[in-house]
C-alpha cells in the first residue's frame, strides 16, 4: 500500500512545520541566491541533478536557515562530485560550516543516479520524508532526473492529489544542459582515491555521533543531515 496521508494529518503537519502555501520574499531569496550558485558548477559533468530542499523549499523560511542542497551524480562519481563542489564553495565562501550557517550551502545530501528511490531509507509512516520529496526545488536537471526521482518514489508514495505541487516545482528547473563526458577509467580511479582519502575523516564523525540510523555512507549515498526529527514530527502529527 502507498503512503498516503488525510487531509488533516497533512494540515496538521503543514501548520507543525509553518509551511505556507506560497513562498515569502525570505524563500525566493534564497531560492535566487542558490539558483545564482549552482550556474557556477553546472559544467560538472557528473552531475544529474541539484534540488533546494527543506526549511527554503517548503516555504517554511525562518532567520537561522541555511540553504540546503540535495545533489545527484552519475553512477561511480559521488566522491568526486562531492570532493569538487566542496572545494568549488569553500573557495567561495558559501559552503556552511559549524562558524558560517545563515544564507551558507549546506552540501549534506548526496546520491548517485542508482538510489532515486527513497523506500529504504523511510521510517515507518514517514510524513516528513514525503513532504521533503514532494517539496524538492529542482534548479539543475540533466536527462530528465527529476522526471526519473518522482517515478522512483511513486512506486510507495501516493502523489495522486499532489501534482499541482510537482507541477510548481518544474518552473524552478533553470539548468538542463549537460556536458556528458563522463566514461574515463581515469576519472575511475580518481574516484576511489578521493574515497580512499575522505571515507576515514568521515566514518570517525559519523563513529563520534554513536552511528545514527539518520545518517548514510555508501557508494550510492552520503546524508550528514545529523538533526533527524523525523519520528518526533511523524508521532506529533499522527496522534492527533
Amino acid at each position: 500500500m502507498k503512503l498516503n496521508f488525510s487531509q488533516k494529518q497533512q494540515k496538521t503537519f503543514k501548520k507543525l512545520l509553518n509551511i505556507k502555501n506560497f513562498p515569502s520574499y525570505w524563500d525566493s531569496l534564497y531560492i535566487k541566491k542558490a539558483t545564482k550558485y549552482i550556474k557556477l558548477i553546472k559544467w560538472i559533468p557528473w552531475l544529474k541533478m541539484i534540488w533546494v530542499w527543506n526549511s527554503t523549499s517548503m516555504n517554511s523560511w525562518k532567520q537561522s536557515s541555511d540553504i540546503d542542497l540535495f545533489i545527484v551524480t552519475s553512477e561511480n562519481r559521488l566522491w568526486l562530485n562531492r570532493f569538487l563542489i566542496t572545494i568549488i564553495f569553500s573557495f567561495l565562501w558559501i559552503k556552511k560550516t559549524h562558524k558560517r550557517h545563515k544564507w551558507k550551502l549546506c552540501l549534506s545530501f548526496f546520491v548517485n543516479e542508482e538510489s532515486l528511490n527513497f523506500e529504504n531509507i523511510a521510517i515507518k509512516n514517514d510524513i516528513y520524508l514525503y513532504f521533503r520529496i514532494l517539496y524538492f526545488k529542482p534548479i539543475l536537471n540533466y536527462d530528465w532526473t527529476y522526471e526519473k526521482f518522482i517515478e522512483a518514489n511513486s512506486s510507495w508514495c501516493n502523489f495522486e492529489e499532489q501534482k499541482s505541487i510537482l507541477y510548481e516545482n518544474e518552473k524552478y528547473i533553470k539548468y538542463r544542459w549537460n556536458p556528458c563526458w563522463d566514461k574515463s577509467q581515469i576519472l575511475d580511479q580518481l574516484e576511489k582515491i578521493i574515497k580512499k582519502i575522505w571515507l576515514p575523516k568521515t566514518t570517525k564523525s559519523y563513529t563520534k555521533l554513536g552511528k545514527p540510523y539518520w545518517i548514510i555512507i555508501n557508494d550510492n549515498m552520503l546524508k550528514f543531515h545529523n538533526n533527524d526529527k523525523r519520528k518526533e514530527i511523524r508521532n506529533k502529527v499522527l496522534k492527533k
